[in-house]
Formats: C-alpha cells, sequence, structure tokens
C-alpha cells in the first residue's frame, strides 16, 4: 500500500546518500585524472557526471519505494498534449531569451552605482567563461540529457511534491525553486529561478513530469546552442567592454538600454503567462496525490467491471 502524499518523505535520507556518492564520484574522477595524466578530460567528465547523475536518480527512486511512495505517480499516463507541447516550446525560448539578455540588464542597472558594479563584474566574468575551456560535446551531453532527467524527478519530483503535500501548492512551488536556483549557484541565479518556477508550475498543471522534463532539456539547448555555433568569446574584449560601461556616468549605450528593455518586457510577460497557468490548475495538492488517486480510482474500476454476476 502507498502512502496517500508525500507529506512525510525524508529529505535527509535523499541529502546524506546524495553527499557520500559526490564524494565518490569526486575521487574517482580525481583518480581518472591522475591515471590518464590529466588527458581525456571530457571523456572523464561526461563519464564521472554520467556516473554521479545516476547515483542521484537511484538514490532518489530508492528511496521512494522504501518509503512506501509510487514512483508511478510521478506522471500521469496517457498520451502527451501536442499543444502543450507546442506551448512549451514557446515559453522555453521567451525564458533562454531572458537568460541572454539578463547579464545585459543587470550591467546596466549597476554601472550607475560603481562600488556595486565591481562587485558584480568579477561575477559576471566568470559565468560568461568559466565553461570556455569544457568540450562541448560534455556541455551538451550533461545539461541537455542527464540534467533535465535527474534533476527533475530530484527537485519537481520529490522536492515539489513534499512541500506541496506538506505547505501547500505556491510555496510548494516556490521552495523547489528556490533551492533549484541555489544548487545552481555557478549559473546566473535569476534565469535559473524562472526556470524551476516554470517547470514547477507546469509539472502542477499537466501532473507529468515528462514537460519539465522537455522544458529543461530544451532551455538548456536554447542557452548553449549559441556558444557551440558561435568562436569563442575573448574575455579581454568583454572586459574592455565592461569596463567601458561603468564609466559612462552620463549616458549608456543604446543597445544596452535596448536589451535591458526587452529583459525587462520578457520578464512581464514571462508572469502574465505563469499567473494564466496558476490560475488555470484545478487542483490544490501535489502531482503525486493527484495521481495516486487517478491510479487507485482506476483499478478500482478495472476490478468493478471484470466482476461476473
Amino acid at each position: 500500500m502507498y502512502q496517500p502524499t508525500f507529506k512525510e518523505a525524508s529529505i535527509w535520507a535523499i541529502l546524506w546518500r546524495s553527499a557520500l556518492a559526490l564524494l565518490g564520484v569526486t575521487l574517482f574522477a580525481g583518480l581518472l585524472m591522475g591515471l590518464f595524466n590529466f588527458q581525456f578530460l571530457a571523456f572523464i567528465s561526461i563519464l564521472t557526471d554520467g556516473l554521479l547523475y545516476f547515483a542521484f536518480y537511484k538514490i532518489t527512486l530508492r528511496q521512494m519505494e522504501r518509503q512506501s511512495l509510487s514512483t508511478e505517480a510521478l506522471s500521469e499516463p496517457g498520451p502527451k498534449n501536442k499543444k502543450a507541447i507546442l506551448s512549451i516550446f514557446g515559453i522555453t525560448l521567451l525564458l533562454a531569451l531572458m537568460a541572454f539578455t539578463f547579464i545585459q540588464f543587470i550591467l546596466t542597472s549597476v554601472s550607475f552605482i560603481p562600488p556595486l558594479f565591481d562587485i558584480v563584474m568579477p561575477y559576471v566574468m566568470d559565468v560568461s567563461f568559466a565553461e570556455v575551456e569544457i568540450s562541448y560535446i560534455y556541455i551538451f551531453v550533461t545539461a541537455v540529457i542527464f540534467a533535465p532527467l535527474v534533476e527533475e524527478v530530484v527537485f519537481r519530483g520529490y522536492l515539489m511534491n513534499k512541500w506541496v503535500d506538506k505547505y501547500g501548492l505556491n510555496k510548494g512551488i516556490w521552495f523547489s525553486s528556490l533551492i533549484f536556483m541555489i544548487v545552481h549557484f555557478q549559473s546566473l541565479f535569476i534565469p535559473q529561478l524562472l526556470l524551476g518556477l516554470f517547470c514547477a508550475i507546469i509539472y502542477a498543471k499537466y501532473n507529468n513530469l515528462f514537460y519539465p522534463i522537455i522544458a529543461h532539456a530544451l532551455y538548456n539547448l536554447f542557452v548553449i546552442l549559441p556558444a557551440m555555433l558561435t568562436p569563442e568569446p575573448n574575455a579581454m574584449d568583454l572586459h574592455f567592454e565592461m569596463m567601458t560601461l561603468s564609466n559612462l556616468v552620463d549616458e549608456r549605450p543604446v543597445e544596452y538600454l535596448v536589451i535591458s528593455a526587452v529583459f525587462i518586457i520578457c520578464l512581464m510577460v514571462f508572469f502574465f503567462i505563469g499567473r494564466r497557468i496558476m490560475l488555470s490548475i484545478k487542483g490544490t495538492n501535489s502531482p503525486y496525490t493527484e495521481n495516486l488517486r487517478a491510479e487507485t480510482t482506476r483499478t478500482a474500476h478495472d476490478d468493478f467491471d471484470h466482476i461476473e454476476f
């Protein structure tokens, strides 16, 4: 008999096992790098990250089984909604556009406060060039294949379901999205928060992890694709551009102001769409609870239909 809700699910059981898995894979990665004299880094990274994601995935599902939680109830069975997929495709494009324009928006905003600009600029430089030396094959495999599947199972399938059942739909969506943003501290915080919110909202809307997985994969693809198709950026040129921006006290480059305006407009559109989706959600239970109730009802009906009078 399965638990009817995720309310009593243990986060600690997932957390400490995941920490051990992270430690073990990190040690294994160091061993491989030493054995191969720091060659074949892309292959080693794909292998070890794949092992880590696989460990997170298995730990999450295994703990669900141990706690009598149905893994099948994470997603509603049935054919996929093609209209919903098209809508998700368009909104994900909007999110990717916001991710591209967010840096210019932040730089334009903080350029009016030189001390704050000096604090923000090094972080932007780190984000912009942290992955220049990493193979794009590695980035594609981890960002478009591994991350969407495993992270949606963990953040939406486990954390969101628990917090929705414990604190309600709105808090569950926000809490899981905030944790998703914090975990991705190496990236830009606001775009990750918006992606987390969108994945959580469409999971609550359709009760199926397929849709947030697709949105997550598409978002990562849209974000990394321009970098894969264009020459590697020049750090010195971007640094000079940023310093020039900070020295323009009386006026800002028109392109930066336009890009900042695009970000603000996209943000408003996103929240308008998100609000409409939220208002269309009929239930207040977690997707897990809704799916489990529907499955129980179907099973009861099937058993009744097989009774012969």
